[in-house]
């Protein structure tokens, strides 16, 4: 099984878990990491943890960071690098989540991320009047 975790500004990686959970039943191998009053520091110690943490039953990590550029993508950046079962990508949402749940089991990590990004840039759209 695969693991994500959702890395954020305030409380919003625990509450797309949270939805993900209410929709799916679900929130396994789900970690919100929320990066509000920490260091660079303190960010790089407890998401290293996690990820440094390698079990049998674990296929690989996705990090899921808010906003590409800001501290939770930089730290996040620093920590996968180099670790051939870690992948990071931005711009979390609903979507990309849910996606990450109901395919984690029968795609790569490669192809997840991959499928997980194209559901998530579907699902920004406006209502065309």
């Amino acid at each position: 099984m695969k693991h994500a975790v959702v890395i954020a500004h305030g409380p919003l990686g625990a509450a797309y878990i949270d939805a993900a959970k209410s929709i799916m039943g679900t929130d396994e191998g789900l970690f919100a990491m929320s990066v509000t009053d920490m260091s660079v520091t303190e960010i790089a110690s407890r998401l290293g943890s996690i990820v440094n943490e390698v079990r049998e039953d674990v296929d690989g990590i996705i990090i899921m960071a808010c906003l590409r550029g800001g501290s939770s993508w930089n730290v996040s950046a620093a920590v996968a690098k180099d670790k051939p079962h870690v992948r990071l990508v931005s711009g979390v949402n609903l979507a990309m989540l849910l996606t990450f749940l109901t395919k984690r089991d029968s795609l790569s990590l490669d192809e997840l991320v991959k499928k997980m990004k194209e559901e998530a840039i579907k699902g920004v759209t406006s209502l065309e009047q």
